[in-house]
């Protein structure tokens, strides 16, 4: 709830010296913003449940943000001429939406805390968006793009991620410098967010002047690869990608691929996380991925380095770190943009983000509330990410896996 509209509802019933006490608590740099000792940025994660093993670091990752930001000093809200330290209050979700927000509300009205960050995953995200509206609290969406929250206005909540279809757009202008390719064949599992990314990059490809000569999906649950493998031999591409979330898909899939004998001249895994790699051995060198980060000596890049290595692992072995540093950094940038702790100036602040990361991606929302942020192509050599960003570089690094298992 505004001031604006705490102060328009007090006229209604209540009058002269009370009446004037809750105007004062409720306007920024009031009295009651003015005791706030910290800022409490609070969300949930999968600690437990599937996705577990995506996001076990992140806890960590958000402490040791946190640490290095009130180490400076923390965040100097202008409107109450001071500045606060931060801290995260994060519960785990255990991988299920009505749990994500049972969260949230307590987050809301218990812990108080001043901003939301979201869950791992649109699927967790879009149960717990209720909660912003309800409670008004500013919602920084994190690893959560799917359209289906974006059908609906909710001013309340905005991300740091370009759409779905944005998602591969960098690998089409790698393979457009790279040269060398020309058809390629596009296979995702069948969920919304997958079948987006996979869209997308045709649409990407095509524009990029290359010719797609299979596209299709495949069941969530698909165990048996073999007819869809079969399939794509006979068109003979050049390249083969595959998009799919859960590690088992991926690994079921490049399993029976190197059975069956396809060899193209590249092949791409759109998430390729350690289990993949461990999986699949010396059979993953040369595979092409990605990442919501790539190498380099910003200050951004400095810091984060800094961070995963305080939280306990390698940026390239949790490819969505670099998302969630974005978040961190939205969130900083909006605090210090509103100046206080007033969720509609912070509400309001989050919008008119406009942070430059990386040294060289700026983040802005749009009017349905996307941001940006999409991934950096890499590939996999030695059993770990290597940055095929900026292009030029990227060229010279990356070799064809030329059908070598």
């Amino acid at each position: 709830m505004s001031g604006y509209y705490r102060r328009k509802k007090c006229t209604w019933g209540m009058w002269g010296t009370a009446c004037l006490a809750v105007m004062l608590l409720t306007l920024p740099g009031s009295p009651a913003q003015a005791e706030k000792k910290e800022i409490l940025i609070g969300g949930t994660l999968s600690k437990s449940g599937r996705f577990q093993g995506i996001t076990r670091p992140f806890p960590k990752l958000a402490e040791a943000w946190a640490n290095r930001l009130n180490r400076r000093g923390g965040i100097y809200l202008s409107k109450l001429g001071k500045s606060l330290p931060v801290r995260f209050v994060l519960y785990d979700d255990q991988t299920s939406p009505p749990t994500a927000l049972k969260f949230y509300e307590r987050l809301a009205t218990v812990d108080k805390v001043d901003v939301f960050i979201g869950p791992f995953s649109s699927f967790l995200t879009n149960a717990a968006l209720q909660a912003s509206i309800i409670h008004k609290i500013p919602f920084f969406m994190v690893e959560a793009n799917d359209s289906v929250m974006f059908e609906k206005a909710n001013r309340w909540r905005a991300t740091g991620l370009a759409p779905a279809q944005w998602e591969y757009k960098r690998h089409a202008e790698f393979y457009a410098r790279k040269r060398g390719v020309k058809t390629f064949a596009l296979l995702s599992r069948d969920n919304l967010h997958e079948n987006q990314a996979m869209e997308g990059f045709g649409d990407w490809l095509r524009k990029a002047g290359f010719q797609v000569v299979y596209q299709n999906v495949a069941p969530k649950n698909t165990k048996d690869f073999a007819s869809i493998i079969l399939a794509i031999k006979q068109k003979k591409p050049d390249v083969v990608f595959i998009e799919a979330l859960p590690p088992p898909f991926g690994i079921g899939f490049l399993k029976q691929a190197r059975e069956l004998g396809l060899n193209p001249k590249d092949m791409i895994v759109g998430h390729a996380p350690v289990p993949v790699i461990k999986a699949m051995g010396k059979s993953m060198e040369n595979i092409v991925g990605s990442m919501y980060s790539f190498e380099g000596s910003t200050a951004d890049h400095e810091e984060f380095n800094a961070i995963t290595k305080d939280a306990g692992f390698a940026p390239w072995q949790f490819s969505e770190s670099g998302i969630r540093y974005t978040a961190y950094k939205r969130i900083e940038d909006a605090l210090k943009r509103a100046g206080s702790l007033d969720h509609e100036a912070v509400r309001a602040a989050m919008w008119a983000t406009d942070v430059t990361i990386w040294g060289e991606l700026r983040i802005k929302h749009d009017q349905k509330g996307y941001g940006t942020l999409h991934p950096w192509p890499t590939q996999i050599k030695g059993g770990k990410h290597v940055s095929l960003w900026p292009l030029d570089k990227g060229v010279k690094v990356h070799e064809f896996k030329a059908g070598r298992w």
